[in-house]
């Protein structure tokens, strides 16, 4: 399975990153570089699960290092639409405790903007 990350920062300074695929520990080495730039540089961050099939391990380190980097500069970081088995990986693993997880956008973007 392969893994596709892309990003966009709209006018209010919110970026939205976009992952699909596989977060397997083969996807989340793929993208682990990329996730940390942008997370390393970015305060309001949306990470879009909703064409992430997998979330593994490896997938979940990757997450709580981009989370604690933007938490380090008072940011704020959240998931939008992790399917129901993404959902449950990340309730399971205690991800949800540290990263908040959003159904709707607009109550994501309020709250990385607030």
């Amino acid at each position: 399975m392969s893994i596709d990350i892309n990003y966009e920062t709209s006018a209010n300074g919110v970026t939205t990153v976009n992952i699909s695929g596989s977060m397997d520990a083969m996807g989340a080495q793929a993208i682990d570089l990329k996730f940390s730039a942008i997370s390393g540089s970015q305060n309001k961050l949306i990470i879009n699960f909703e064409k992430l099939d997998y979330l593994a391990s490896m997938g979940i380190r990757t997450l709580i290092m981009g989370a604690k980097s933007v938490q380090l500069r008072n940011g704020k970081m959240v998931i939008l639409k992790p399917n129901d088995d993404v959902q449950k990986v990340l309730s399971e693993s205690g991800v949800d405790t540290l990263i908040p997880i959003y159904q709707d956008l607009q109550e994501a973007e309020a709250f990385v903007l607030s």
